[in-house]
């Protein structure tokens, strides 16, 4: 974690951009004081987009019924 006063990271801001883009944790003082913090975005996890609950358009006996009848031409 990084400890900056405001005026050293206004006269510098994209060099602590780039830190936090790589990881790091600012903290903001003034007057000796935490003012603020500037974290890295969190991680995106694939498995967040796996949650998506699928719909099906036909009903279940119909979506999951057997074939036999499509294939016949094909053997």
């Amino acid at each position: 974690m990084i400890v900056v006063n405001a005026t050293k990271l206004r006269n510098n801001l994209f060099e602590y951009l780039n830190k936090v883009s790589k990881g790091e944790t600012i903290t903001i003082r003034r007057n000796g004081e935490d003012l603020a913090m500037v974290v890295p975005p969190p991680k995106k996890d694939w498995r967040s987009n796996m949650r998506t609950k699928v719909k099906l358009l036909a009903p279940v006996e119909i979506a999951f019924a057997p074939m036999d009848d499509i294939w016949v031409d094909y053997l």
